[in-house]
């Protein structure tokens, strides 16, 4: 992928400039301006193409737990050795969640999982063929949001791939409990049952959240610094974003999805290039 990116780069003759951070994005007359490590950048239009998994999500209850309790991100996960023995709760409905659960299991780990939900399964291949073959032949990952297999999905959760994580807890050697974390204090984790789970260590498996601190123009996101936009497109005129997750579809985030919403991008700023005159 390296290799193709620098490849079209130097077949279109791009202006590509690498090891350059953007400090500040701002508003500058009719345009933009982008102070970066390299100097200033002005612009009529700005794509902001960072995509969405720049910092941890916690959620609040971590900073209720004892400092006794091992607190772990899956960002910081590394090997089973990062998670002393005992019981830890693995917090997540997520494919992470599913894979750390199993390898921690696998290390003799005593693996309690709390999902915000049931979790659902798929198998990583049929006829030999992997699973994501298939959503591919199915159209799925082309759906448009608004479809009916993608308001599915998107009211479900991801699809966990694999059935390692099922047989377990069919087994009796990982727990499940489909309830949310809403609390927590000193050595427990309070569920949304009402339940507590008494814990030695605790990885949360939450996700992460875009970082957009550096982008300084009213109205660009929300208070919690979530992208404001409509498929791409921001209400502030000239800004654009790329590779969010259901921007369009469920592979808007993904490299293989990322070019039908890069194509209705380039027309949005070509049309108001040319208006301009």
């Amino acid at each position: 992928m390296a290799g193709y990116l620098r490849t079209y780069a130097e077949h279109f003759d791009l202006p590509v400039e690498t090891g350059v951070g953007v400090h500040r994005l701002t508003r500058q007359g009719c345009g933009f301006l982008a102070l970066t490590s390299s100097g200033p950048v002005r612009a009529r239009h700005v794509v902001v193409a960072t995509g969405p998994f720049h910092r941890p999500r916690l959620p609040a209850p971590h900073r209720e737990l004892d400092p006794e309790v091992r607190q772990l991100h899956s960002s910081d996960y590394r090997r089973p050795a990062d998670v002393p023995s005992g019981t830890v709760l693995v917090v997540g409905g997520g494919n992470s969640a599913a894979q750390l659960a199993v390898e921690l299991c696998d290390a003799g780990r005593q693996v309690t999982i709390a999902s915000p939900g049931r979790l659902w399964y798929l198998p990583e291949s049929i006829l030999w063929v992997s699973m994501y073959w298939w959503i591919y032949l199915t159209g799925v990952l082309n759906a448009d949001r608004e479809a009916p297999i993608s308001r599915y999905i998107q009211r479900r959760g991801d699809a966990i791939v694999g059935i390692q994580l099922r047989d377990l807890v069919r087994d009796g050697r990982v727990r499940l409990l489909a309830h949310r974390v809403v609390g927590a204090h000193g050595h427990h984790v309070v569920l949304a049952d009402r339940s507590a789970v008494r814990v030695t260590s605790v990885l949360w498996c939450t996700g992460f959240r875009p970082d957009t601190s550096w982008i300084d123009i009213a109205g660009a996101t929300d208070e919690e610094g979530v992208p404001v936009q409509d498929a791409g497109e921001s209400p502030v005129p000239g800004l654009h974003w790329m590779g969010l997750p259901w921007q369009t579809r469920l592979n808007s985030s993904l490299i293989d999805g990322v070019d039908r919403d890069a194509r209705a991008t380039a027309r949005r700023i070509t049309a108001a290039t040319a208006n301009r005159g």
